[in-house]
């Protein structure tokens, strides 16, 4: 009886495992605003690539990540100079990324190799595939393409 139980519970245990590390897949135009909004919202992502300029993003000493975070309908980030923020909003399935806050720090051309500067504003969709995210533009390429940062 004890094997049986234990067995029982190794499986539920592997069950659910298994369910919790599904990849989660949608498109922002196949998924309700509402989705698209829980599964962003209080989320963290890290910059891997900057499609737009085929760069990725290469950590140094000075900059190990940059970090793409959505709180409430704000987003925030850096380009590894300045930082950028403002709201975040989903209307009839299309992403916008409005025009907020920025600093404005001079970025001289020693810091040139540290800055991945990503077109936020050009976003209209989204694809979240497992722990990647996507931003693409209204032609459908690619802008950029980050993974979860986990907490």
């Amino acid at each position: 009886m004890k094997t049986f139980l234990t067995l029982g519970l190794i499986i539920c245990l592997n069950l659910g495992m298994t369910s919790c590390s599904s990849s989660q897949t949608f498109h922002s135009n196949k998924a309700t605003s509402e989705k698209i909004m829980s599964t962003l919202n209080n989320t963290s992502w890290v910059l891997k690539r900057l499609d737009v300029e085929n760069r990725d993003f290469k950590p140094t000493k000075e900059q190990k990540e940059l970090v793409l975070s959505f709180t409430d309908n704000y987003y925030g980030s850096s380009d590894g100079c300045n930082g950028q923020g403002g709201d975040f909003t989903i209307e009839d399935n299309k992403v916008t990324f409005g025009i907020g806050m920025s600093t404005m720090r001079y970025c001289g051309e020693e810091m040139k190799h540290l800055i991945y500067s990503v077109p936020f504003l050009k976003t209209k969709t989204i694809t979240i595939k497992g722990k990647q995210l996507q931003l693409i533009d209204e032609s459908g390429k690619v802008i950029a393409t980050y993974i979860k940062k986990e907490a």
